[in-house]
């Protein structure tokens, strides 16, 4: 790291990221290209959500900086309640998470890659797939004046069914988290969760609220196949999926409620 950059900290996905000026320097990977060539199409779609890829520089990739406050949470572990500030649990940033995700995906409906080395699953886009951004949650998300403005750390994009991803972005944001876990975030009282889904879908527009629900379960089962792509052991591994089993297990004793609400 050179004398005049700043660390910078936010997302889950890549470390030594570092920030000098208007310029953020970032480790490049071998998914890289694929990431940069959908960033410049989301960029030539009018989506000012995501940085802007300037160019490599002694191995590390140059973006564009995002101003902003990310809520992210360095303490967290697995199992744990992210801690949240307080603009990032409201009503208004919750619909504003839907909304921008909703803007993400109709630039990225217009997508066709020619590079398809995704981090964590490198193929190219089924029929009714999108490239997405992979890991959408506050902790990769910038705020500005309380509401989410840009999604950072693109390192984990892939190609995704649009009301998938969009489950995967409910359990981060709403967030879908049993009570003990909410309080750890920073709610209390700890809020009512089929309300708060029901106001991120209807936010992000989507017509066929119950559809939601299978897409919830399938996002979880998605996390449980990106396990075997991780740097980790066997001990680590095994805490990873026992945490999702979990995770499947709260979402099937809420589900009833969950209709009942959409």
């Amino acid at each position: 790291m050179e004398d005049d950059e700043q660390p910078l900290t936010g997302g889950r996905m890549t470390d030594n990221i570092a920030r000098r000026g208007d310029r953020v320097y970032r480790p490049l990977g071998s998914w890289s290209a694929a990431v940069h060539e959908y960033l410049r199409h989301l960029e030539s779609a009018g989506f000012t959500g995501a940085p802007r890829v300037v160019g490599i520089e002694a191995g590390r990739e140059i973006l564009t900086y995002l101003d902003g406050d990310v809520a992210t949470d360095p303490q967290w572990q697995p199992g744990h309640g992210a801690r949240l500030p307080s603009y990032a649990r409201t009503e208004r940033a919750l619909a504003g998470a839907a909304e921008l995700v909703r803007r993400l995906h109709r630039a990225a409906a217009g997508f066709t890659p020619t590079v398809v080395d995704y981090r964590f699953h490198p193929a190219a886009p089924r029929p009714g797939e999108i490239v997405s951004h992979g890991d959408l949650g506050p902790w990769n998300t910038v705020y500005r004046y309380g509401i989410p403005a840009a999604f950072i750390d693109w390192d984990a994009a892939q190609p995704v069914d649009p009301i998938d991803d969009l489950a995967a972005a409910a359990w981060g944001f709403v967030p879908l988290s049993p009570p003990g876990q909410l309080r750890e975030a920073g709610f209390d009282p700890v809020p009512d969760l089929p309300a708060r889904l029901r106001l991120f879908v209807d936010a992000y527009g989507l017509t066929d609220r119950l559809a939601i629900l299978p897409a919830l379960q399938r996002a979880k089962l998605r996390d449980v196949e990106r396990v075997k792509y991780a740097p980790v052991g066997p001990s680590d591994a095994a805490a990873s999926l026992e945490y999702l089993a979990g995770q499947l297990r709260w979402l099937g004793a809420i589900s009833a409620d969950l209709r009942s609400a959409l």
